[in-house]
């Protein structure tokens, strides 16, 4: 069913498998003197005693390590046949019994099952942490494995000697053993009762069930009820690294088991640093929870949070309760500390609420409620703070902050879907000085759509039909809001012909855009203050040219292609032509400087071009031998592709709804576009030309590749997102004045004749090893256009070192003012350099380093720093950072650093105890969250 993918929230595994324990029905097998020859003994038929004979029949005893013990005299044919037939009735008897020395518990048991990890074989090696000194392993035995009806399971013991006495009591001394099923029961002396009908063993008592194991003084049970009783216990959970103690452990009548004064933890049985005890511990294997009250968790002895009352899971069904508290400290928050509470309201749908105390703010509300059905799942979640009461530098002081968050999905049939994903804040400040726990991945534009999808088609036609609406609020301080989508429908479609090569591809959109014209903001005063909101007026018109900025309307696209590929098994040629049509009908263009009488103004522009296209390669392979080792294929891909689309000058009168500039890369090589959506159709007479070259293992892994390639222009690109550069580029008189070295270099840019030459390498040296260069290197002023060079070395999970290097070449980059518009004359520094490297390293011991830096060459700056070290165990895990680092929300040029100290600490099984940004910016070390994500115990 859907609700079994419902992740539970809490994961504190108080698991008891003494919950199944069936009430025993003695069969009981009891081995004296012969091996050959067990006793047999069960009630009579009128249950006032019972009947015990030799029975050669019955299963073996379960072989055992012999141990120390005293000897016992094994009794003679006579005594044997006396048992036979009428008990043994001397007082004397009796007393020797019980005084018989008790012998050591089995090996491993007062260890509770740990193995030091130089004991482990190879297999239980692989599957332990290089942090752990060893594992919990449960010893075969026989019954281990067994997977059938416990119920129906019958009972059999094994025993040194084997005594009835007069009263109705079965004495059994000596190696006691008790089996039934996969269920085992040890200890030196058992007494079985019949008037009371109970059962009573002492001396080293040892209860095993798969996947856990019981250690006590004494224990009894009542064989018609099922009662277990025992006292100072010891318990173990191979599987969950987990153990832990209890005064007394009872499993009533009714099944439910209770323990008094129990600790837990997953630290090895030599070592407590944390452990959470509680007294009262109630287990109901019917519901799937446990409730424990005065639950405490203490970190070497000290307690360091307490709960009157605890509701937690004792399997993998969800529960209520609290969940680890998180606690820090930063300057702008203060002290801040929060406590989640996890509802558990159903099968299919959950709560939770974390309310969150930050000293220099106030208390903040957080919930979250998530839902889940055959068809359709989603979260629903939001924050409230009545009063924000930082004051320094803080533009939403003495405000209400908020958050909402709506996420759902819904299967309205097999093909049929519908999304929403809505996302609102009370300011753009929000998310920078909070975060939140809420499923919000858009950070600069809150995302706010709702998608419907129809996917249709069959084995040789697919085609989706979707109805889209989407907004967005910007949370940035320095760029314009995006143009909204109110609303969207597009058809898509693929026709692919069975017998030969022929596809044919279509696209149908229509699209309303419109956004607010007036524009909110707040600008800082002095040090520390804040203006209150100011609006401008956007205007129609960018600043300085014709490029539409403001305009509402609806905007039409259609496109249908079709080509026919060639293929053989050394080359391929696909001839194809596509046809692309765009059509506007705007509005809200009337302004001061342009009305309906300008000729610049139209209400229903539109283009409409053709592609042509020509894609041709070739494929060869070789058998070679890398540096005389491995064999490898190596191939040989050289590939061309020629472009042809006439250029359409009444786009200047197009708007610029989402569309941009697709940055240049080896894989643009390869585009029909040079732009990102569909407000610009580029003109083309291009051809592109590449080679690569890999080397490939016999399994078709890649060991090595290899790329380059470039475009050669037969005539200039005068279609441009600006018209000023239109304008420029189509030859208008007097306009190429005043222009600034970036402006120049982007027009010679679309002037030349040639592109860069763009590569790319990928060489995985080793399976620890890889390497990755892109390499832009512009031919037509002979320098360094972009160059990145980043390596990797991670021969394991628990070692990372990375180390990369950029550069861009973007000579001045400009400033903009708050509507997102060039600030004429205003430029900041111009190439960007930098450097980043950063490691997670093991040092000693189960002690690691751990740190980034990241470095601006151009500024001689850093822009994060940070080191250091973690101790990482099978049962806690602790970090401590000193970190530097530069707000990416504020204005690069001009940020003031951060500084800060943090501290983590984790406990394996119960998650983290306070720390959890440290999460966040550790994040940024390539390899981190595959170490984090890793299976362990």
């Amino acid at each position: 069913m859907a609700v079994n993918k419902f992740p539970r929230r809490i994961n504190i595994p108080w698991i008891i498998g003494i919950l199944t324990v069936q009430p025993l029905i003695p069969t009981w097998a009891a081995n004296p003197a012969s091996a050959d020859e067990q006793w047999h003994c069960v009630p009579n038929a009128s249950g006032q005693g019972w009947d015990c004979n030799v029975n050669n029949r019955a299963p073996a005893p379960i072989k055992r390590a012999p141990r120390p013990t005293q000897a016992i005299t094994e009794p003679s044919q006579e005594t044997k046949a006396a048992t036979d037939t009428q008990p043994v009735t001397t007082e004397d008897t009796v007393q020797q019994v019980a005084s018989t020395p008790s012998s050591p518990p089995p090996d491993g048991v007062n260890n509770l099952d740990w193995v030091p990890r130089y004991q482990l074989d190879p297999r239980q090696l692989a599957a332990v942490p290089a942090h752990c000194t060893g594992a919990y392993i449960e010893p075969d035995r026989e019954g281990k494995t067994f997977s059938g009806d416990m119920s129906l399971a019958p009972i059999f013991a094994t025993a040194d000697t084997y005594r009835s006495v007069e009263g109705g009591t079965a004495t059994f001394t000596g190696n006691v053993l008790v089996r039934q099923g996969y269920r085992q029961l040890q200890s030196d002396l058992a007494f079985l009762y019949r008037d009371t009908e109970t059962a009573e063993f002492e001396g080293n008592v040892v209860f095993r069930e798969p996947n856990l194991l019981l250690v006590g003084d004494q224990a009894s049970v009542n064989m018609q009820s099922g009662r277990f009783d025992a006292s100072n216990v010891r318990y173990v959970f191979h599987d969950q690294h987990a153990r832990g103690d209890a005064d007394q452990i009872t499993r009533r009548e009714d099944e439910l088991v209770v323990l008094h004064d129990a600790t837990y933890t997953t630290c090895p049985p030599t070592e407590d640093t944390w452990t959470v005890t509680g007294n009262n511990v109630t287990l109901n294997k019917f519901t799937g929870f446990g409730t424990a009250t005065n639950a405490t968790i203490r970190v070497k002895g000290i307690p360091v949070f307490y709960t009157p009352y605890i509701y937690f899971p004792i399997d993998d069904r969800r529960q209520s309760g609290f969940l680890p508290p998180t606690l820090g400290y930063s300057d702008d928050n203060g002290v801040d500390i929060t406590t989640p509470y996890y509802f558990n309201l159903a099968p299919n749908y959950d709560a939770t609420l974390y309310p969150r105390i930050m000293s220099e703010r106030g208390l903040l509300l957080e919930g979250q409620f998530r839902y889940l059905t055959e068809s359709s799942r989603g979260e629903l979640g939001g924050s409230y703070l009545n009063d924000d009461k930082l004051k320094d530098g803080n533009r939403n002081y003495s405000e209400e902050r908020w958050l909402f968050d709506w996420t759902h999905h819904q299967a309205l049939q097999p093909r049929w879907t519908a999304d929403v994903d809505y996302n609102r804040a009370s300011d753009r400040d929000y998310l920078r000085d909070f975060g939140t726990s809420l499923d919000v991945t858009a950070t600069d534009n809150l995302n706010q759509q709702f998608v419907t999808t129809y996917n249709g088609g069959s084995d040789n036609h697919f085609w989706s039909l979707k109805g889209a609406v989407q907004k967005y609020q910007n949370m940035t301080s320095d760029a314009s809001d995006s143009y909204e989508k109110v609303p969207q429908i597009e058809l898509k479609g693929n026709w692919l012909a069975k017998n030969n090569g022929f596809e044919v591809d279509y696209i149908a959109d229509n699209t309303y855009f419109t956004r607010d014209k007036r524009w909110n903001y707040k600008t800082k005063v002095r040090e520390g203050e804040f203006d209150r909101e100011h609006e401008i007026d956007r205007p129609v018109y960018g600043e300085g040219n014709s490029e539409i900025t403001n305009a509402h309307g609806n905007r039409t696209y259609l496109e249908t292609g079709a080509k026919y590929k060639f293929e053989w098994p050394y080359a391929f040629i696909t001839p194809g032509l596509k046809l692309k049509h765009v059509q506007y009908h705007l509005s809200n263009l009337d302004s001061e400087d342009y009305g309906p009488n300008d000729p610049k103004y139209n209400t229903s522009p539109s283009t409409t071009v053709p592609i042509y296209s020509l894609d041709a390669g070739l494929f060869f392979d070789r058998k070679t031998n890398l540096f005389g080792s491995t064999e490898y294929t190596q191939t040989l891909e050289p590939r061309m592709l020629y472009l042809y689309s006439p250029e359409e000058k009444d786009q200047l009168e197009n708007p610029v709804f989402d569309t941009g500039n697709n940055s240049f890369s080896y894989a643009q090589l390869w585009r029909d576009n040079r732009f990102s959506g569909y407000d610009r159709l580029a003109d083309m007479n291009q051809l592109s030309v590449g080679l690569t070259t890999r080397f490939l293992e016999k399994n078709g892994f890649e060991r090595f590749r290899a790329g380059i390639g470039q475009i050669f222009y037969f005539e200039d690109r005068k279609v441009q997102l600006d018209p000023y550069y239109s304008e420029l580029l189509g030859g208008t008189p007097d306009t190429d004045v005043n222009l600034n070295e970036s402006q120049r270099r982007y027009l010679d840019s679309q002037k030349a004749s040639t592109s860069p030459i763009a590569t790319e390498l990928v060489w995985n040296a080793t399976d620890a090893l890889s390497l990755r260069q892109d390499w832009i290197w512009n031919t037509n002023e002979n320098h360094n256009q972009e160059y990145s060079l980043s390596m990797r070395y991670s021969p394991d999970y628990d070692r990372v070192f990375n180390v990369s290097y950029r550069y861009l070449d973007q000579v001045d980059r400009t400033r903009k003012n708050a509507l997102g518009n060039v600030i004429p004359g205003e430029f900041a520094d111009g190439d960007i350099e930098q450097t980043d490297m950063s490691f997670i390293w093991p040092v000693v011991s189960n002690w690691s380093a751990l740190g980034r830096w990241n470095y601006d060459i151009t500024n001689s700056r850093s822009l994060e720093a940070m080191f250091g070290a973690e101790y990482d165990n099978c049962c806690y895990k602790i970090r401590f950072v000193n970190r530097y680092w530069i707000d990416g929300d504020e204005d690069i040029d001009n940020a003031e650093a951060d500084r800060g100290i943090f501290v983590q600490f984790v406990m394996k099984g119960l998650g983290n105890l306070f720390g959890n940004k440290v999460d966040d910016f550790l994040g940024g070390i390539d390899g981190y969250r595959e170490r984090e994500d890793r299976e362990d115990f």
